[in-house]
């Protein structure tokens, strides 16, 4: 039997920060500020459990290296036998850094193919090679056909926010909806992306279809309120739904739109309510 281990869930990484707490305390009681004080602590440097334990910064951040080059050696370089390391390390850097963005393999092969030599086998191989460590995750776009689904870009998710490549204004928006995949596929939830006129990040799919959506969004503000609202209502509208949900990082609202009710709530209150797997 195959069992898969996964960095501390929000829920695990409170535990292990002494808050042994009723989920309702956590969530509404007195310890409701420091919850969300660690909360931010867990979106910037993930779930490691030896990570967690450390307070120094530079200290994480070297546990974190220490990672990425075991992962790099061992998951990957050994486990597959790397032959061809500008190609592998062009695509290293480029799906930790893409997380929560969209990729094509093909529109890098077209970026990198004049910079060093390397095959379209190798390059589907080695992006295969990733998705199997389960260090890399894939979202497809929702689609009734098949054909449909494997002829579009695909969302790129890191296992762990701990690992993924920052960059010099770093992203918390990407960085949330990172930490909400990783939470659906923690659960063992099959999900994908919307994409029509707008777009919506995930939607959970069950055996009877499209079962419920979630936008993610640090915020929301005059600039992205109505793109973001726009995307959850399409994706609910297309599919019978009525009800959508937009995880942010501390407003808590409820509204309708277009007859769909949409619940807007901190990422941190439906991380904890939601059941740990």
């Amino acid at each position: 039997m195959a069992f898969q281990v996964s960095p501390f869930s929000l829920g695990e990484f409170l535990k292990a920060k002494g808050l042994n707490d009723e989920i309702d305390s956590l969530l509404y009681g007195r310890k409701r500020i420091l919850v969300s004080r660690y909360f931010e602590e867990y979106l910037r440097w993930g779930g490691f459990p030896e990570v967690v334990f450390v307070d120094p910064e530079i200290e994480k951040k070297r546990l974190l290296r220490e990672y990425m080059n075991a992962m790099y050696f061992r998951d990957l370089v050994e486990r597959f036998g790397i032959k061809n390391f500008a190609l592998f390390d062009a695509l290293w850097d480029m799906l930790f850094s893409s997380f929560s963005r969209k990729f094509s393999v093909n529109s890098f092969e077209n970026s990198y193919r004049n910079q060093f030599p390397f095959s379209k086998d190798s390059l589907y191989a080695y992006y295969r090679y990733f998705i199997e460590s389960r260090l890399v995750f894939e979202v497809r776009k929702y689609a009734e056909s098949s054909y449909k689904r494997f002829r579009t870009p695909v969302k790129i998710y890191i296992v762990d926010n701990g690992l993924v490549k920052r960059v010099t204004s770093q992203d918390m928006g990407r960085l949330l909806e990172n930490l909400v995949f990783a939470k659906l596929i923690r659960s063992g939830e099959e999900v994908y992306y919307f994409e029509g006129k707008r777009e919506c990040d995930f939607c959970a799919v069950d055996e009877n279809g499209l079962r419920s959506v979630l936008q993610v969004s640090y915020e929301l503000n005059e600039e992205n309120e109505k793109r973001e609202i726009e995307g959850i209502v399409e994706a609910c509208k297309r599919h019978g739904l009525r009800k959508g949900t937009i995880l942010t990082a501390d407003r808590e609202d409820s509204l309708k739109y277009e007859s769909i009710e949409i619940v807007i709530e901190p990422v941190w209150r439906w991380l904890l309510r939601e059941t740990e797997v």
